[in-house]
C-alpha cells in the first residue's frame, strides 16, 4: 500500500526566512509561536529542524504528538531537500525538451541547445559544434558569450587533443582551468575561458557533436551539475540530429543545384542582412557583380555540358579566392555575387582582379576538334555605405560599373565610386 502525508502547517519565528517563502508558494498554514501548532487538530509527527530552539516538549498540548529532532530530523531536511533538486531538475530537463521541440529550423535549434545548456549548468559561455566524422572536421554551429564571434568557422580535428578525447567518452568531461590542459583545442573558447564541461552528443554509436559549457573563472561543477548536463545532452542529441536534417532541406531551398554555392534568393536576404549590421556598427562592405562575358559563346559552340562545367570551376575559385567571412552567390545563367565584410572598394579591387584572372585561366575544350575557349569575366563593384542606403542603390551602381566594364572591351574590372562616377583606378586586360 501506498503511505502519503500531508503538510498541514509550518512553524517559524521569522515569517521573512526562506522557509517562510517556500511554505507560501507551497499554500501551508504559517504560525508564528509553537503553541499555535496545537489549533491545527489531528496532528501526528513533528518534525523539529530547529535544534531544540522551539522547545516543542515544553508545550503541553504537544507532548502527545510524535516529535522528530535533532540529527533525525535533519536527515528528513536533507531528503526533502534532495526531493526538490529532483523535482527542480527534472523540471529544468522537461523545460528545455519544450524548449526545442518548438523550434521551427536548423539555428534556432542550434540556439536552444546552447541556450538550455547554460541555464541549467549556470554557465557564462558555451559552444556546439557540429562533428563530421568522415572528415574529421569541425563546424562552429552555435557560440555564446564571446563577443564577434559567430556560427559557421571550420577546423580540423586536431590529433590527441582534448576534443579527440571526449569522442570515446561516455560521460561529460570536466576541465577545471584549461590553461593548465594544453591538449585544449576549441579554438573559440580559448579566449578566456577558464572552467569546462563537455559532452559529446551521439545519433548511436556515431558523434555528431560537441557541446562546450565553461565560465571566464575557476569553477567546481557539482555532481548535480554534471548529472543535469550529461541528461540534457541526450535530449541535445536527439535535437541535433533533427537540426542536421531540417539544414539538409534548407540548403536545397538556398543553394544553386549546379554550382553549389548560395542562390539568388538567399542572396538577396544576406545582402539586406549585411546592409543592417553595417549600419548598426558602422561598417563598411563592397558588392561584387560577375559576369561571365563569353559564357553563351561556349554554350553555343561547345554545348550546355561544357558550359555547366564553366559554372562549377568559377564557383570553386570563388570558394578559394574568398575568406570564410565572405559569401558568393549564383544570380543567374552567367551572374555571380560576392559580398566582402569590412573590406572597402580599393580592397574589393584587389580581390576582384584575382577572381578576374583566375577565371581566365579557365580553357574548355571541345572533344570534337581539339579546340579550346578561354573563359573571361567582368567585374563591378560598389561599396556600402558609399552608394545609397538599400540593396536597389548598392546593386544600381554596381551594376552600372559593370555595364561600363562591357563597353569599355570586357575582361575588366570597374568600380563605381561615392563621388557618383566610376573610378579611375580601372583594371587593365591581363
Amino acid at each position: 500500500n501506498h503511505l502519503s502525508a500531508n503538510i498541514v502547517g509550518f512553524c517559524d519565528p521569522d515569517l521573512n526566512s526562506a522557509s517562510t517563502s517556500i511554505a507560501e508558494e507551497l499554500d501551508i498554514p504559517l504560525f508564528e509561536r509553537i503553541e499555535q501548532l496545537s489549533a491545527i487538530g489531528d496532528v501526528d509527527l513533528i518534525i523539529d529542524m530547529s535544534d531544540g530552539k522551539l522547545a516543542v516538549d515544553s508545550v503541553d498540548s504537544l507532548k502527545r504528538i510524535e516529535v522528530i529532532s535533532g540529527a533525525s530530523a535533519r536527515f528528513v531536511k536533507e531528503l526533502l531537500a534532495a526531493q526538490r533538486c529532483r523535482e527542480e531538475d527534472l523540471t529544468s530537463i522537461i523545460d528545455a525538451g519544450f524548449d526545442l521541440a518548438s523550434k521551427k529550423d536548423s539555428q534556432s535549434i542550434f540556439r536552444s541547445i546552447l541556450e538550455n545548456a547554460l541555464k541549467i549548468t549556470g554557465s557564462k559561455t558555451g559552444t556546439l559544434i557540429i562533428f563530421n566524422e568522415r572528415t574529421e572536421t569541425c563546424r562552429l554551429a552555435e557560440v555564446i558569450g564571446y563577443s564577434g564571434k559567430s556560427g559557421g568557422l571550420t577546423w580540423e580535428l586536431q590529433p590527441g587533443g582534448i576534443t579527440e578525447q571526449l569522442l570515446d567518452l561516455q560521460e561529460p568531461m570536466f576541465i577545471q582551468d584549461i590553461n593548465q590542459e594544453p591538449l585544449f583545442d576549441n579554438p573559440v573558447m580559448n579566449e578566456g575561458t577558464v572552467s569546462v564541461l563537455a559532452s559529446a552528443l551521439k545519433e548511436a554509436d556515431e558523434v555528431i557533436g560537441l557541446l562546450f559549457v565553461g565560465d571566464f573563472k575557476p569553477r567546481q561543477f557539482s555532481k548535480r551539475d554534471i548529472s543535469l548536463f550529461s541528461c540534457f545532452a541526450l535530449q541535445a542529441s536527439l535535437a541535433l540530429q533533427k537540426a542536421l536534417l531540417m539544414e539538409k532541406n534548407e540548403e536545397l531551398v538556398v543553394i544553386d543545384s549546379l554550382t553549389g554555392i548560395y542562390n539568388k534568393n538567399h542572396f538577396f536576404a544576406s545582402l539586406d542582412m549585411e546592409i543592417k549590421r553595417a549600419r548598426r556598427y558602422g561598417g563598411n562592405f563592397s558588392l561584387l557583380l560577375i559576369d561571365l562575358d563569353n559564357l553563351d559563346y561556349i554554350n553555343d559552340y561547345l554545348g550546355r555540358s561544357k558550359g555547366d562545367l564553366a559554372l562549377k570551376k568559377v564557383a570553386e575559385i570563388l570558394r578559394l579566392c574568398l575568406r570564410q567571412t565572405d559569401y558568393s552567390a549564383r544570380l543567374g545563367d552567367d551572374e555571380f555575387a560576392v559580398i566582402l565584410p569590412n573590406t572597402n572598394s580599393p580592397q574589393a579591387t584587389i580581390v576582384a582582379n584575382r577572381i578576374r584572372r583566375q577565371i581566365n585561366d579557365i580553357s574548355i575544350k571541345s572533344e570534337i576538334d581539339d579546340k579550346s575557349i578561354k573563359l573571361t569575366a567582368s567585374i563591378g563593384i560598389a561599396e556600402f555605405p558609399c552608394l545609397g542606403n538599400d540593396c536597389d542603390d548598392l546593386m544600381n551602381a554596381a551594376s552600372t560599373a559593370l555595364y561600363i566594364c562591357k563597353q569599355r572591351g570586357r575582361n575588366l574590372v570597374c568600380c563605381f565610386e561615392d563621388t557618383g562616377g566610376l573610378s579611375n583606378a580601372e583594371s587593365a586586360k591581363s
